[in-house]
């Protein structure tokens, strides 16, 4: 015999509440409150009711295809200690237009909130975002590596883009910077440059959790020894004294390991190389990890605004489906890279054909 199937109007019923209270209770949004939230979840449970998967599945298919209308405001938290920062690096701009076109689409308002702000501290920020309504936040990327926010998210769906903000300890959403590497090297490989650099500020690498060496490493690993270069890591960030003063090293390094080609996220290496007399890429090919810094080089094309657009996508999921806080078990969806040719990479010979199947 089947059993009728328990409704949500019937959970309604029961509960003595509005159907449209009993549906953000069973989401678990922080609109109800959480008394009455905990005792209409007790009584879904006691019926036995769970959400018809057609009728989601035709709500989404609607909800995709019907033009949006506004639902909510989304927070773009910016934690910059001087807001412009926060607001035109090439990267987080890339995030930012992509976050802010999949949020209108989806009929939603993104507003950046600037936790810097004169008298702004966590506790008044997050007063200020639930007075205002505002349920789900984005974090970018962090000015600096480890970031840890004595922010409550508990009230809030979050996603965070990349790796730099470590408490709390969210979703992420990001460039598979591991296969970027891989990407850049095998283009490299077969190209027929088997002697390849790689040089990245320390903090650089930090912030992308040890994703982009980490394939460097392993490549260097397989080579033969005679044909081994060290990465040459900039100490500290990714900023103009800290490179200026790196170069003498660097030109020491360069001239002892004699790359052919070296993977970079170091723009002036260019400018020192060219210096010294060195023809890129006649003399030395170079590629880069990230072309919204370098959009002439070779290199890898981290799709920011791809990266934006699935930060919402993933959020907009959280919210409507009630998931609140900290996850125990954080997601990470990363986004694949493209490599695209740019004026400074050269075939150097055949392709390494065996070290192109050690690394594949």
């Amino acid at each position: 015999m089947f059993s009728p199937r328990i409704t949500l109007k019937q959970v309604a019923q029961q509960a003595d509440v509005h159907i449209s209270t009993a549906w953000r209770a069973l989401k678990n949004d922080t609109y109800v409150e959480p008394a009455k939230r905990a005792r209409i979840r007790a009584i879904a449970k006691e019926l036995g009711y769970t959400p018809d998967p057609m009728l989601t599945a035709l709500s989404n298919y609607r909800r995709k295809h019907q033009p949006q209308v506004f639902q909510s405001t989304l927070a773009w938290i910016n934690n910059f200690p001087v807001r412009r920062e926060g607001r035109e690096l090439g990267n987080i701009l890339g995030y930012h237009e992509g976050a802010q076109r999949f949020a209108t689409q989806m009929g939603f308002k993104l507003e950046e909130f600037w936790l810097a702000e004169p008298g702004m501290t966590p506790r008044r920020a997050r007063e200020v975002l639930l007075a205002r309504g505002i349920r789900g936040l984005v974090f970018p990327p962090q000015p600096l590596s480890g970031t840890e926010l004595t922010f409550d998210v508990e009230p809030f769906a979050a996603v965070t883009i990349g790796y730099s903000l470590t408490t709390p300890r969210l979703h992420v959403v990001g460039n598979h910077q591991h296969n970027a590497t891989l990407q850049a090297l095998r283009e490299l490989a077969q190209l027929g440059h088997r002697r390849i650099g790689m040089v990245s500020a320390t903090e650089t690498m930090r912030r992308a959790n040890h994703s982009f060496e980490s394939p460097y490493h392993f490549f260097q690993a397989v080579q033969s020894e005679s044909h081994r270069v060290p990465l040459f890591a900039v100490p500290g960030r990714d900023e103009p004294k800290n490179i200026a003063a790196a170069r003498d090293a660097f030109i020491a390094w360069y001239k002892l390991h004699k790359p052919t080609a070296i993977i970079s996220h170091v723009s002036e290496i260019r400018i020192w190389l060219e210096a010294l007399g060195h023809k890129v890429p006649g003399d030395v090919s170079l590629a880069t990890l990230s072309r919204v810094f370098d959009p002439d080089w070779s290199g890898i094309d981290q799709q920011e605004e791809q990266i934006g657009m699935r930060a919402v996508e993933l959020l907009v999921s959280l919210f409507q489906n009630g998931e609140r806080g900290a996850p125990g078990t954080p997601l990470r969806m990363l986004i694949e890279g493209r490599w695209c040719e740019g004026d400074t990479t050269r075939r150097l010979g055949p392709p390494a054909t065996d070290l192109l199947a050690k690394i594949s």
